[in-house]
């Protein structure tokens, strides 16, 4: 959790913690309802704390920008936090009780510690682990079977149009795209995937260009992180930056199909605003935020190398994961 308005009690908090021999002892009782209610204070506006600790394995790709919300046309690749809203219902009622054990447990610690640290905690990292894998096998299980799959979707696009009604969203929730079997594959990958992300520590929206492209070069060079899972990682900072000549860099470290397809969608777009995506301005948006000259060869390599840069794929995810999706394999 964030400082700010809570950070007053969380300190407040820590003395409990932090009294030495029969000082502690004896304050202990008498201040036990005073810790309660800060430890509510604490936990009361985070009503979905097992969606949270599920969610946290999309985190490090996942797009807030309202902006994307509104685009018609499906992103390679492309997780936002609107979509969790869907998604999780959607996936927990098909988990029989585990999500129901899982918020037991979380409630049960919650009454000795602060959210952040109970779910940083070993316990849930390994109920992450296993509502990982639980997903992964209901998503197997729908790729098989199309009438599942379209009531998982109907399901799942059900709630986040609920969530999409609290957001200002430019054009209204009438622009939302609802969620389709290509969200689920990229749903799917991001899940098999993201283990692959617990070492870049950060999250690919929130990267500058320079950082982001430095990201990529020491995992490819280091081989700590899996190719597939880098190009995610790098797709979601090109959605949040939309930039065409990092989108040639990106292809140049990583070529990849889905990296591909996301560079050709941005390109296409700024080719149609004459240089600039209309309907998703670049974050930043000032010559300050340009691209530097190493940036523009690439993406003139890119646009000698025969490849087209506005016919993406068939599927966006191809080669990124295994889209005719057979269990295990993770």
């Amino acid at each position: 959790m964030p400082g700010g308005r809570y950070a007053a009690f969380r300190r407040f908090l820590s003395r409990f913690d932090h009294r030495p021999g029969a000082a502690r002892a004896a304050e202990r009782s008498a201040g036990l309802p005073v810790r309660a209610m800060l430890l509510g204070l604490l936990s009361s506006r985070r009503q979905a704390h097992t969606r949270r600790l599920w969610a946290r394995w999309l985190e490090p790709v996942m797009l807030r920008d309202p902006a994307l919300l509104s685009i018609a046309d499906p992103l390679p690749g492309c997780i936002r936090v609107l979509d969790t809203a869907g998604w999780w219902p959607a996936l927990s009622r098909r988990m029989d009780d585990l999500p129901a054990t899982v918020q037991n447990r979380l409630d049960n610690r919650l009454a000795d510690g602060a959210l952040d640290r109970v779910l940083a905690s070993p316990e849930m990292v390994d109920w992450a682990e296993v509502l990982r894998d639980r997903s992964l096998t209901v998503l197997d299980a729908l790729r098989t079977d199309p009438t599942a799959l379209a009531l998982f979707l109907e399901e799942a696009n059900t709630h986040r149009m609920r969530a999409a009604s609290a957001l200002a969203i430019p054009g209204g929730v009438v622009t939302l795209r609802p969620l389709d079997g290509a969200d689920v594959e990229t749903l799917a990958a991001a899940l098999r995937l993201s283990d692959g992300w617990r070492t870049l520590g950060g999250r690919a929206p929130d990267m500058e260009i320079d950082e982001l492209l430095a990201c990529v070069r020491g995992a490819m060079a280091n081989d700590s992180v899996p190719p597939e899972a880098m190009a995610l990682f790098a797709v979601a900072g090109l959605y949040a930056r939309r930039d065409p000549l990092l989108g040639a860099a990106l292809r140049a470290l990583l070529p990849l199909p889905l990296v591909d397809s996301a560079a050709a969608w941005l390109t296409a777009h700024s080719e149609e605003a004459d240089g600039g995506v209309s309907d998703t301005p670049m974050r930043g948006g000032s010559p300050a935020h340009a691209p530097d000259r190493g940036l523009r060869d690439l993406f003139e390599a890119a646009r000698r190398s025969g490849q087209s840069l506005s016919a993406p794929p068939a599927s966006p995810l191809a080669g990124v994961m295994n889209i005719t999706g057979t269990p295990g394999g993770r």
